[in-house]
């Protein structure tokens, strides 16, 4: 293997390893980030500035080690002034994805690109030859039937030998071609979003998201799998789905907490050691008496290496999430758990339309009467989900009591504030505690 088929394999590598997630994170989400040519360029010069001010500095001061200290305590000083700058010009990378390719020495999403493009996801690149393979080796040609994604995706689309899995295969190189099994009794249900014009097909472990002309398609396979033809009602199964997914998006939340202080680690770890070079480089200097091309060029390596690490760690920024507060913030502006969440909804038939009432700490329940139940839903996207249906006839009344409106039930007393009564007195109008007094007083 040459040079240059080893650069390739560990270009490869590093984007599946450290760069994939980010980069899927980036277009999920459609985060767009400062990566025009004047931004490059302005990063370009943030970046040079305590770099050339500190060589710059011990060139003038004739590489002593007063000259050294200053070099070190500049940069420091240098980027803390730009970190503050570049917040108050609001230059500052919200982009995971952005963050980790400038690691890598790409200045923009479109350099970055580029390259993938070459060596992976375009003509002759690794994901063409990855999917070839896969094609040959499941007898997959133009005849096998497809569907399309949402964001682009064109699926070939098959059923195993058995007939119990549904078989999906991306054809579009710019996603890493892998088969996606799916077993027909994951699958809880498809359905039309009329107003999102798509299709959904719900897993017990994930969602996905096709054009509507993938209906026929989705029909002839799992027909019986049609919202409509769904026989049984099981809302544990969509309740467990979804606290199963928030879970897992927990996870990933302390595991990027967790990664960032492990990265600040790592730059503090470069500070020490660049720290101890400059003294070693000062002794052999002093010791050898000689000014020598070794010297400098040990130098110059040493103090880049120092700014970059500075650099990282005037960037840092602490990720503590040890509140609900936290969590709630985080998860409830995420579009996929909002997606996820508005889906639970739709599987448990709980409609927009549906009265909202709330605690006295401004939590938003949404509650109804439906087919001899008294139906209460917190309207709040966190890991575990609040729902309750009792009959009607297990509610014993309803009350306003002091500045709170309390719901009365066989085992348990639910609160909310006063202006709640309207909504029960409304959906609950024979268990008013004051009329349920007067029928028993006569």
């Amino acid at each position: 293997m040459n040079k240059k088929n080893i650069s390739h394999k560990k270009f490869v590598e590093t984007y599946e390893k450290n760069i994939k997630e980010y980069r899927q994170e980036y277009y999920k989400n459609i985060v767009r980030s400062t990566s025009s040519n004047n931004a490059s360029m302005i990063y370009l010069i943030f970046y040079l500035i305590p770099i050339i001010l500190s060589i710059l500095i011990i060139f003038l001061g004739n590489f002593s080690i007063i000259s050294h200290v200053i070099g070190l305590l500049s940069i420091i000083i240098t980027n803390i002034i730009l970190k503050i700058m570049s917040s108050i010009l609001n230059l500052d990378s919200k982009s995971n994805y952005l963050n980790e390719i400038r690691k890598l020495g790409f200045l923009s999403v479109e350099d970055y690109e580029k390259k993938l493009k070459k060596y992976v996801t375009g003509p002759g690149g690794y994901y063409e030859y990855l999917l070839k393979d896969i094609m040959d080796k499941y007898n997959i040609n133009e005849k096998t039937r497809k569907i399309s994604g949402i964001h682009g995706e064109l699926y070939y689309i098959w059923t195993n030998a058995n007939q119990d899995k549904i078989l999906l295969l991306n054809s579009r190189t710019s996603d890493k071609p892998e088969i996606i099994s799916i077993r027909f009794v994951n699958i809880r249900y498809f359905r039309i979003d009329y107003t999102k014009k798509m299709i959904v097909l719900k897993t017990d472990m994930e969602d996905f998201y096709f054009t509507l002309d993938a209906l026929d398609t989705l029909n002839e396979f799992i027909k019986e799998k049609r919202f409509e033809n769904i026989k049984e009602f099981t809302p544990e199964n969509h309740i467990n789905d979804f606290e199963l997914y928030m879970h897992n998006i927990k996870n990933e939340i302390d595991k990027e907490g967790k990664s960032n202080d492990s990265d600040l680690t790592i730059e503090l770890s470069k500070i020490v050691i660049c720290i101890i070079a400059v003294a070693v480089i000062i002794f052999l200097k002093n010791a050898s008496n000689k000014f020598t091309w070794f010297f400098i060029l040990a130098d110059i390596i040493t103090f880049i290496t120092f700014a970059n690490a500075t650099k990282e760690i005037t960037s840092y920024k602490k990720r503590s999430y040890k509140k609900d507060d936290d969590y709630i913030k985080i998860i409830n502006t995420n579009p996929e758990c909002i997606e996820r969440f508005d889906e639970l909804k739709f599987a448990l038939g709980i409609k927009p339309e549906y009265d909202r009432v709330y605690t006295k700490e401004g939590a938003c329940y949404l509650t109804w009467v439906a087919n001899g139940y008294f139906h209460v839903f917190l309207n709040l996207i966190y890991f575990n989900v609040v729902y309750m249906a009792v009959k009607v006839s297990d509610v014993l009344y309803f009350k306003r009591e002091g500045g709170e409106c309390i719901v009365k039930l066989k085992d348990k007393t639910l609160s909310f504030t006063k202006d709640a009564e309207k909504i029960f007195a409304k959906i609950l109008p024979n268990k008013d505690y004051e009329w349920i007094k007067g029928i028993q007083s006569r």
